[in-house]
């Protein structure tokens, strides 16, 4: 397993997605990189939470291709959730935050893929989604 967390990995996939589906969308490739550092240098989530909501939001982006599309919006519902709670719950961890997040929109009925979700989540807690993202 790599030495990731499940947050930083999240990121780094929905930034491969974009750079894979949309590159000429280089602001919010720009946007994840620096959520990425925030997160990374200052466990710092504020940046992130202000690309949801509005227009020409994160939320505003075109569909990607095939199974990207799923796991793009996946991705995006995991890390509102974590981003929205984080530094709100006394007592818990980041790590045991994000998982706890992941298993929620792993279970959510707007994520109806059962099996796919089950997927995503299983390559995020072992820090190799973005290897497997095409295969899923």
């Amino acid at each position: 397993m790599k030495q990731t967390d499940i947050y930083t990995e999240a990121l780094i996939c929905l930034r491969s997605i974009l750079q894979a589906d949309h590159p000429e969308f280089k602001n919010w490739i720009d946007w994840l990189e620096r959520d990425i550092q925030d997160w990374n240098q200052r466990r710092e989530v504020a940046h992130h939470l202000r690309a949801y909501g509005g227009m020409g939001s994160f939320n505003d982006l075109p569909s990607m291709r095939g199974n990207h599309d799923y796991i793009f919006d996946f991705l995006k519902s995991v890390c509102y959730a974590f981003g929205h709670l984080y530094g709100k719950r006394e007592g818990i961890s980041p790590e045991a935050l994000m998982a706890e997040c992941l298993h929620d929109v792993e279970q959510a009925a707007y994520h109806p893929h059962k099996a796919l979700n089950q997927a995503i989540a299983q390559h995020l807690m072992q820090g190799d989604l973005q290897e497997n993202l095409d295969r899923l």
